[in-house]
This record gives C-alpha cells, structure tokens and sequence, in this order.
C-alpha cells in the first residue's frame, strides 16, 4: 500500500535579531514569531548564557521585542 500526502510548501519565518555589542560580550535577542524570545550571551565566540523570556501571548511577546530591545 502508498499513501501520497501532499503537503504544501511553507514559508520559513524570518527570525528576527537584535544585537547589543558591550566591551566584554555580546548579547543577541531573536524573535522566532511565537510566545518566547530567546536571549543568548557570547564571549569571544563562546555562548556563555542562554536563557528564554516567556510571554502569555504572541502580541506581549511582539510588543517587548519591538519596544524594549
């Protein structure tokens, strides 16, 4: 027995990126359009921290990273 599945193809979302450069490391916020952004602190290349920031919704989660990043 085959069963063909036809799946649509989907467009990827565009991860969005801000990037904060200190004297010591650098800090990278991204977006990936759902309830979470995730930061991540590399030194020398080194990611050195990650951490997630979790909101109660898509729009919280758009309004801090528009807003506050």
């Amino acid at each position: 027995m085959v069963i063909i599945i036809n799946i649509p193809p989907f467009e990827r979302r565009r991860t969005m990126t801000l990037k904060n450069y200190y004297s010591d490391y650098q800090e990278k916020y991204e977006y990936h359009g759902n309830t979470a952004i995730e930061v991540t602190r590399e030194k020398n290349g080194v990611t050195i921290k990650r951490d997630w920031i979790i909101f109660d919704s898509v729009q919280e989660a758009q309004d801090f990273f528009y807003d506050n990043v």
